[in-house]
Formats: structure tokens, sequence, C-alpha cells
């Protein structure tokens, strides 16, 4: 997702040996029945990695074929696609003096992700809800896309993305029909919803390699609904800083897994003309465009509760511990910490030192401090990052969705 800078005061390879990768991180919408739908469809076998007995059936191991191509505009039809943005497929540069709407992460970090692997599951339409002014409410059931998709959205697709070039899509699968029998009205706008579900052996592989199908095992043995991993780089200023900085690594490894469930109801699409107007709209002469749309930048937000704060990486760096020779944090990493009082591994506040970039200017240069937004339910930073992160889930770039959790985030 493309952010702009704002000051702070502001409203708004891959190793089988996975344990040891791994180690550390330890009301309802209607639901509308399975209905008329999908084109889901190859790849080479990968071996499930020694140890206990595979959860995942040998089929896993085959991608399926691409549900559609770009070429691909049958009338009347809305095309499921996922995206994690340029920002999940390329990361991010650090510069002092960001772009209007530019990504950067105002500490001096460059960011690029490795892997971001996510279980998306019933995807549906629904008749528009008869109260506008409630994104909760939708009508009744018109069809699904049966099925889960385990994918990893860090991995470009053959789909321009809804953000434009060069931001790419995976393609998921084609709704054709309603459940009852004819065709998708071209005069209905109808409300679009998905959920984010636990990685489960049902799922079928959209684009995992073998390396992500071995850590998608281990996603379904922890209950996982999401894993990234993915490095940052300090690229900041190096004179002038606080002498906490030098003991802090210049390279991180992060590797964060959770569970975090949650419905992503009647989604805006800015494909309307307005980023706040929910519902898809099928054409009568074409495909209509449903790109269910990652925001990364949550993992690295300073504050909840208000949209495109300032992201940060130091919270993460100070936090990192040695793991055979490299600096590598995982969510475990962050817990006991308290997001409004920020300490390093030393128990040492962590001082702000987001001053060098262009648009941002600390509340407190010595301690580094993250904004609740009132959610009292917040422990940790663990769980400050990963109740960002559920937020992330967006329809066709920017199109918020009604967040509605279907169960307390784990780890």
């Amino acid at each position: 997702m493309k952010a702009p800078v704002y000051a702070h005061a502001r409203l708004s390879s891959v190793t089988l040996v996975l344990a040891a990768l791994l180690s550390g991180c330890g009301d309802t919408a209607p639901t509308p029945s399975d209905a008329g739908v999908t084109d889901v469809g190859g790849g080479t076998d990968v071996v499930i990695p020694a140890g206990d007995a595979a959860v995942l059936p040998p089929s896993f191991a085959t991608p399926v074929l691409a549900a559609f191509t770009a070429t691909t505009r049958d009338p009347r039809t809305i095309q499921v696609s996922i995206s994690s943005e340029e920002l999940g497929q390329q990361g991010a540069d650090y510069t002092a003096m960001p772009e209007e709407g530019a990504m950067v992460l105002v500490d001096g970090w460059e960011l690029r992700f490795t892997r971001i692997l996510l279980t998306v599951a019933n995807v549906r339409l629904n008749q528009p809800g008869t109260s506008p002014s409630d994104q909760s409410m939708v009508g009744a059931a018109v069809a699904s896309v049966p099925g889960a998709f385990a994918v990893d959205v860090q991995k470009p697709g053959p789909l321009t993305g809804a953000g434009g070039a060069p931001e790419t899509a995976i393609p998921l699968a084609v709704i054709r029909a309603p459940a009852a029998g004819g065709a998708l009205d071209p005069s209905v706008r109808y409300a679009f919803s998905y959920d984010a579900v636990a990685a489960t052996p049902g799922a079928v592989n959209v684009n995992l390699d073998a390396g992500g199908v071995a850590l998608y095992e281990q996603m379904v043995r922890r209950g996982w609904s999401q894993y990234v991993e993915g490095t940052a780089t300090y690229r900041g200023t190096t004179t002038g800083l606080a002498p906490t900085f030098a003991d802090y690594p210049s390279a991180v490894t992060f590797r964060l897994g959770w569970a975090a469930p949650a419905q992503y109801l009647n989604c805006n699409n800015p494909d309307n003309g307005s980023k706040d107007m929910p519902g898809v709209q099928p054409s009568a002469t074409t495909a209509a465009r449903a790109q269910l749309t990652v925001h990364m930048d949550h993992l690295f937000w300073g504050g909840l509760g208000v949209e495109d704060p300032p992201a940060h990486f130091d919270q993460f760096a100070s936090r990192a511990q040695l793991v055979g020779g490299a600096s590598v944090v995982t969510l475990d990493d962050l817990m006991g910490v308290v997001p409004t009082n920020l300490v390093d591994r030393m128990m040492r506040p962590v001082p702000d030192r987001g001053g060098q970039t262009m648009g941002y200017t600390p509340r407190n240069a010595s301690a580094l401090s993250f904004e609740l937004g009132g959610n009292s339910s917040v422990r940790d930073l663990r769980d400050f990052v990963t109740f960002s992160a559920r937020a992330g889930g967006h329809l066709n770039a920017d199109g918020l969705c009604f967040l509605r959790p279907t169960a307390a985030i784990s780890y």
C-alpha cells in the first residue's frame, strides 16, 4: 500500500529443518451456500519434510492451474485475485526524502519480503444490505467460491494489480453465476466478502513451491492463518545517533507466524469510482475485478485506530537475537514489551531515530512509543503487531472492509 508520510501527531533459502527455522514463534455474517461458480485448476511434486506424519495430502504438493488469465474477459463474471501490492512483492527502499505517497520506514530501514503465506476462504457475494450506513449488514446470499486457498502473495502473478504496474496479482477463481441459477445481474452492485482462516489440509495450493509447502505444513500444525518472513537492512544515517543503536544489528531476518481468523465484509471498491463505495458490479461486456489486497505495511505501523501512521522497524531490530550467526526476530521476541514504552533486549528504552526522515517528527526522540488507540485487549508488542496486521485485508487496493474477528489472535 502506498502510504503518505506524516508527522507523528495526527489521526488518522528455506531450509527443510523447519523446527529450527521457526523456533521461538510459537456474531457472524450471513454465509451463503456453495455456489455455481469456480474455475480452479498442476505443477511439480515436492516431498513433505521428514518428521511427524504429514498433515497435508500428497496432492497438495501440486499447485493448481490458474483459474483465468489476463486475456480472459468473460462478461457477467467476477474474477477473484489476490495481491500484496508493490510493497509485498518488491519491498520498500529507504530514503530520507520520500516522495508524496511513498511507503518508507521512517527509522532508516530498507524492507524486503521473501514469503507471505496465508489462507483465504469463503469468498462470496450477497445482495446489498438494506442499511447503507451499516457496512456489516448484507442481504441474501447470491454465490460463493467453495473451499480455501493457500497462497504466497509475495510471489508475482500474471495479472496487473489493482494499484497499477509494477504491482501484480494472482488469480484465485471466477464467479460465473448465482447459486440459484441464471446469470449475474450487471445492474446490481453485489456485496463482496471473504474470510482469513487457519491453514488447512483441505486448502487448494495456488502457487506454493517446495519450500512454501513445507512452511504451510508447519502453519497447519500450529494453527496459523499467516506466515511472513523477510529481511530489513539499515540504510539510514550512522552519525549523531544515540549510543544504544551501536548494539542493534544493521541487518535483521524476521519470521512471523500467527492466527488471526476474521471476516472481511461488504468491502468498499475503488473500481466503483470511490474507495468508500461498497460492492462489485458485473459488466454486460467484460469481467469485473475483485482483488483481495493485503496491506503489508500494517505490520510496521506505529499506531492503532488510525490510517497510515508512521511505519518503523526498530521495534523489531531492538528485540532480535543471534540465531546461527544471523540476527533473527520472531513474534515471541516481542512478548512482554509494552507498546507505549518500548524497550530493547537489554531493557533500555528504544530511541526514536525517525527524525532523519522528512515529514516525520518524533514526539520524544529518546523513547519510541506507539499509540494503542484505546484497544485495551492489546497485552504487549506481539499483540500490537498482529492486531494491526489483521486490519490489512482490503479490496482492489484501498477498499476498506468491515472487519469482524471470528476467533482470538493466537500464536
